[in-house]
């Protein structure tokens, strides 16, 4: 899988005309006013005018720039920033990046919105990548048959080798459950309890077969199901982001912090 993107961000940007309230934008003469004093609202009213399109409005804020409301909608599980102009009669469902510096402001609000409750993972069938007296764990949900998986699994062995603060607890799982050669090496990995069969899993080595019975893997399988990961390999930061997609150790690094 490519590095992230909100599973609501199109390559173009839609424009929904949508019915027009009262008071669009300020005509009257004199003195420019505050934004937030010509133009209001509200979550109810968001609701109202999209609620043919989406199952329900969670919150409005001021946009990302002057003249755009940023609401936020639930939609299939999951929570979508969209957009709408102050007119109230335009809908944007895309992305805004910040040219400066090339941040994807909808990507970021995207995984704001959709933060995890990480006290409710069970890890206890993890494999754990550095220091056990680490202050920052990330959990990583990965098939060892996933070439951005191979990826990441060098580069999240760098980046604990590089900050003792930081380790990683790796649930290895097949990302299609239907492949059953991927999902006994991922038994096999889970049984061992060891680093270096995971490193081997990841490496492409044989590896024995498991050696217990257990049903992590298929508890692995659950998890990413509820938690509704778009693919492999997908992290969650010891805040709830839960991150997909592949990066370096110093980006991982330069996030966590």
């Amino acid at each position: 899988m490519k590095p992230f993107l909100p599973a609501c961000a199109l390559t173009v940007i839609l424009v929904l005309q949508l019915p027009a309230p009262a008071a669009a934008f300020r005509k009257e003469a004199g003195a420019a006013k505050g934004c937030a004093e010509c133009h209001k609202l509200t979550k109810e009213e968001a609701g109202k005018i999209l609620g043919r399109i989406v199952d329900n409005v969670v919150a409005v804020a001021s946009g990302p720039f002057p003249g755009v409301w940023e609401v936020d909608v639930a939609q299939s599980g999951k929570t979508y920033p969209l957009y709408m102009d102050y007119s109230l009669k335009y809908l944007f469902n895309g992305q805004f990046i910040r040219l400066s510096d090339m941040t994807n402001l909808t990507g970021q609000r995207y995984t704001d919105l959709n933060r995890v409750d990480v006290a409710s993972i069970p890890v206890k069938d993890a494999i754990r990548i550095g220091s056990k007296a680490a202050k920052k764990t990330v959990i990583v949900l990965s098939d060892p048959t996933c070439p951005y998986c191979v990826k990441l699994h060098g580069e999240i062995k760098k980046a604990a080798a590089k900050d003792a603060d930081v380790a990683f607890l790796v649930m290895p799982y097949p990302r299609n459950r239907n492949d059953q050669a991927t999902y006994r090496k991922c038994l096999a990995v889970v049984c061992s309890k060891s680093e270096k069969m995971l490193d081997d899993a990841y490496s492409g080595k044989e590896i024995p077969a498991a050696a217990c019975k257990t049903d992590a893997v298929d508890e692995t399988i659950r998890l990413a199901e509820r938690l509704k990961t778009k693919g492999t390999p997908t992290m969650i930061l010891p805040d709830g982001r839960m991150i997909s997609g592949y990066m370096d150790a110093e980006a991982l690094l330069a996030l966590l912090r």
